[in-house]
């Protein structure tokens, strides 16, 4: 199957991208020849949107992990794919300093020592896309703003992105840095999913502006993956319909919604790649579409602490 294609600014990207945090869950250290394996697969389907993070570690002192890993599979794609046009989107803006300690550094000084360990991990001299983490309440968003445009300056990143970012956070993003037609800001990830569908004017801007969205945990949770179909019941019905999974009509949903979704699902198993690929290519009805975005939902956001923060200027 040809895998359609989206923008990332002036990036083409695959439809669907792979979401590679599970692959350096505690349970997979231990299966890394298997998590190589699902990165390749998703290579082999026509995936060419690999997402990471510094932070991605089992371990708080294998911080880095995650990084190191998908550098690795992509240095060693042996496959008929154009292994070239693969993007690997990183992010910085947190820290493991210690076991069970998370922080957030988005200093200046911070940021840059986190972009240049980025960029030694993933062997390379300048990262396609580099996406902010989280607001450091600690720095004004401004200056994070600022310290992200020098880094960008400097040509170690490509492309600018943010993640957990909130409305009025990114109104002073797009002050500062422009948005995707200024060289600025090209792509939000956030929370997005039946579960959860917060910060929706932060997903009306994207589609206004052409910002890339990509919805982190898009099926609501590693936790809950499993059970889209016995959570949300017209989720199921669609899929009955359609003869697809729950998982797979939640994925076609988001996809329909905007044409600047991007949804980056996790996976472990070469399996689960093969229901995002058929996810792609699964059509709804504008009625069926209409339906799942009234559906009722929860709105649980995974990480409630992520929401609350200040100061912007």
């Amino acid at each position: 199957m040809t895998l359609q294609t989206r923008k990332i600014a002036d990036l083409t990207v695959s439809l669907v991208g792979l979401g590679c945090m599970p692959l350096s869950n505690i349970k997979m250290v231990d299966h890394r020849e298997q998590a190589i394996a699902t990165i390749h697969h998703a290579i082999d389907s026509g995936i060419t949107l690999l997402d990471t993070a510094n932070v991605y570690s089992p371990t708080w002192d294998t911080f880095g992990h995650n990084e190191t890993l998908v550098a690795e599979a992509v240095r060693t794609y042996s496959g008929s794919a154009d292994i070239s046009k693969v993007i690997i989107a990183t992010k910085g803006g947190i820290i493991k300093p210690a076991d069970n300690v998370v922080e957030r550094d988005g200093t200046r000084e911070g940021l840059l020592k986190a972009c240049e360990a980025s960029l030694k991990r993933l062997n390379t001299s300048s990262i396609e896309l580099y996406q902010f983490h989280r607001h450091d309440p600690s720095v004004t968003y401004t200056e994070q703003m600022l310290s992200l445009k020098a880094l960008k300056d400097a040509g170690m990143v490509k492309r600018i992105g943010l993640s957990n970012a909130q409305g009025p956070e990114l109104a002073v993003a797009l002050e500062i840095l422009g948005g995707p037609n200024d060289g600025g800001v090209v792509s939000i990830q956030n929370e997005y999913s039946p579960r959860y569908r917060g910060e929706q004017d932060v997903l009306d801007k994207c589609t206004e502006l052409g910002i890339a969205f990509l919805p982190w945990s898009p099926l609501g949770g590693a936790a809950q993956a499993g059970e889209v179909g016995s959570r949300y019941s017209d989720f199921a019905a669609v899929a009955t319909e359609v003869g697809a999974t729950a998982q797979e009509v939640v994925l076609a949903w988001l996809l329909a919604l905007t044409p600047v979704m991007i949804p980056i699902p996790g996976a472990t198993k070469t399996a689960t790649v093969d229901s995002i690929i058929r996810s792609s290519a699964l059509k709804l009805t504008s009625a069926q579409v209409e339906r799942l975005t009234a559906a009722e939902s929860p709105n649980e956001s995974l990480f409630p602490d992520l929401k609350p923060r200040s100061p912007l200027r």
